[in-house]
């Protein structure tokens, strides 16, 4: 009984290692901050984003992914949207951000970088990640600090050449927080916009990745 479970258990972390094939590279792009200031359309890179992306795809569709990502998010005051009770306030702002998240991709059709055929697909994303930024306190000063994000979005990505692939994607970050901006309620110079939502931030870019790892005999459940 003993043998037939080992025998058992060796055939299916065989069949596991099997599938493995990873993919590691670079994103680079821009990003845009949508929230109290600036402008409301939620694509429209203003500033540079990059960062690493790494990938171990389960199978043909399903691939899990963490990323870390770097940018400076920035309004310039003369760009500011705002009513015009808000024209005596400075709105412009800039905020170094860094995020690591993890998540999946859910491809639409068939993908592998290492076999032929199937070499594109557009998929979708959902993330969870944790962003560290700077941010008011309640007596004017600022300090870095640490939230949770949830970002998701979607692309298409497609075979460069033998076991190199680009990726173009889109994803939205939405915080939990309102003060990335700098607005902070409880400091009376930064009381500005709505209280009830919070912000957003967007990363437009391309990908450029190697893939490595045995990738010749994916199990496909659908």
């Amino acid at each position: 009984m003993k043998k037939q479970f080992f025998i058992f258990l060796f055939i299916l972390v065989h069949g596991t290692m099997c599938a493995q094939m990873f993919e590691g590279g670079i994103f680079i792009g821009g990003s845009n901050y949508v929230g109290d200031v600036g402008s409301s359309t939620y694509i429209n890179p203003n500033s540079l984003a990059f960062g690493g992306v790494g990938k171990f795809n389960y199978s043909s569709r399903i691939t899990f992914r963490g990323t870390l990502t770097y940018t400076k998010l920035n309004i310039s005051n003369e760009k500011v949207n705002r009513p015009a009770s808000f024209s005596g306030f400075p709105l412009n702002f800039d905020n170094k951000l860094l995020e690591a998240a993890l998540g999946i991709e859910f491809s639409f059709f068939k993908y592998n970088l290492i076999k032929t055929g199937h070499t594109q697909t557009p998929y979708i994303i959902v993330e969870v990640g944790a962003n560290n930024y700077r941010t008011r306190q309640d007596d004017g000063s600022t300090k870095r600090k640490t939230n949770f994000t949830l970002p998701f979005g979607v692309g298409y990505k497609m075979k460069l050449a033998e076991n190199i692939g680009i990726t173009f994607e889109t994803t939205f970050h939405y915080t939990f927080k309102d003060d990335i901006d700098g607005n902070n309620p409880n400091f009376p110079p930064a009381r500005f916009g709505n209280r009830n939502s919070n912000d957003w931030y967007v990363f437009t870019g391309v990908s450029i990745v190697y893939a490595f790892g045995r990738g010749g005999c994916y199990r496909d459940f659908f």
